[in-house]
């Protein structure tokens, strides 16, 4: 990564002085001042303070949200517990969260390639690399923000609601594992939405393929590879499998319920064996994503 050089124009028909000499940036600090550079983009629009006010909201709405089938006699579970706080991935196959956060994720590399601001971003923040290198970083920042701030918000609202109709409280220093997996597995949801914006430079079919890809088409690539002799256990294998299964842990069930969290998953992984599974997933398409965003010529806007 080069460093960003800047220069003080000398003055009219005079030599160049010594501060009008290019200064080399350190790398570090050109992906610091990129990285202000996308939050304060970021923190200056509206949509993203509307969002977070929406996500604000739904978390609060965690705790009363249990009143409709809570079983004040029974303790929840550590895992189930942490399947309401991550916005219910066992029933709608990747959280809930996942189609706010579409907004945000998709946001600032289609601003650039789509809308033709990239070369304004390029100048501001030495380049195409560190540009991209810092969408990620703060991508990521903001995606795993969102999740913990939402599953802390959740969390408090799920334990005034239990206290207050007498049911006893989960076990939640054992709820704080799969929230962590929960908050990880968000971060990189941002990097997938940024990456697939690069690839494809458009920023509504990469919203098309993010919403029904986990929940319908890799369920059915899956049914369709296991009619391939060899290929039946691929499905599990695959990138939103490997997701269902870090999120939720379907050994950390018991009796019904560990019979149909088998059965939403779709997935024989163990959460760990799925969690580096979906990271690698992840890493490939940044690294996609990357050399699409730095390969190609920005619009002129």
């Amino acid at each position: 990564m080069t460093g960003h050089l800047s220069h003080t124009p000398p003055t009219a028909g005079g030599p160049l002085s010594p501060s009008a000499v290019p200064t080399k940036v350190p790398a570090g600090e050109a992906l610091r001042n990129a990285c202000r550079y996308e939050w304060r983009h970021l923190t200056a629009l509206r949509s993203t303070w509307v969002l977070l006010a929406v996500v604000a909201a739904l978390s609060l709405l965690t705790g009363p949200g249990l009143l409709i089938d809570l079983d004040r006699t029974r303790t929840i579970s550590a895992a189930a517990m942490g399947d309401v706080l991550a916005w219910a991935p066992m029933t709608t196959q990747i959280p809930m969260l996942c189609f706010l956060v579409l907004i945000l994720g998709t946001g600032p590399v289609s601003t650039d390639l789509v809308r033709g601001a990239a070369r304004t971003t390029w100048l501001a923040v030495n380049g195409p690399r560190t540009a991209y290198a810092a969408k990620c970083v703060v991508g990521f920042l903001v995606g795993a923000g969102v999740a913990a701030t939402s599953a802390v918000v959740g969390g408090v609202s799920a334990a005034v609601v239990l206290a207050v109709s007498g049911a006893p409280q989960p076990s939640w220093s054992a709820v704080l594992v799969p929230v962590l997996r929960f908050v990880l597995w968000m971060g990189c949801w941002a990097l997938l939405c940024m990456a697939l914006v690069a690839l494809m430079r458009n920023r509504t079919l990469p919203v098309v393929v993010l919403c029904l890809w986990p929940l319908l088409g890799e369920r059915l690539a899956g049914l369709l590879l296991g009619y391939v002799p060899g290929l039946g256990g691929v499905g599990e294998w695959l990138p939103f499998a490997a997701g269902r299964a870090m999120l939720t842990d379907a050994s950390a069930f018991t009796g019904d319920e560990r019979s149909l969290a088998e059965a939403m998953v779709g997935s024989d992984l163990s959460a760990p064996l799925a969690l580096v599974v979906f990271l690698l997933y992840t890493a490939a398409l940044t690294a996609a994503g990357y050399w699409a965003y730095t390969r190609r010529e920005a619009p002129v806007g």
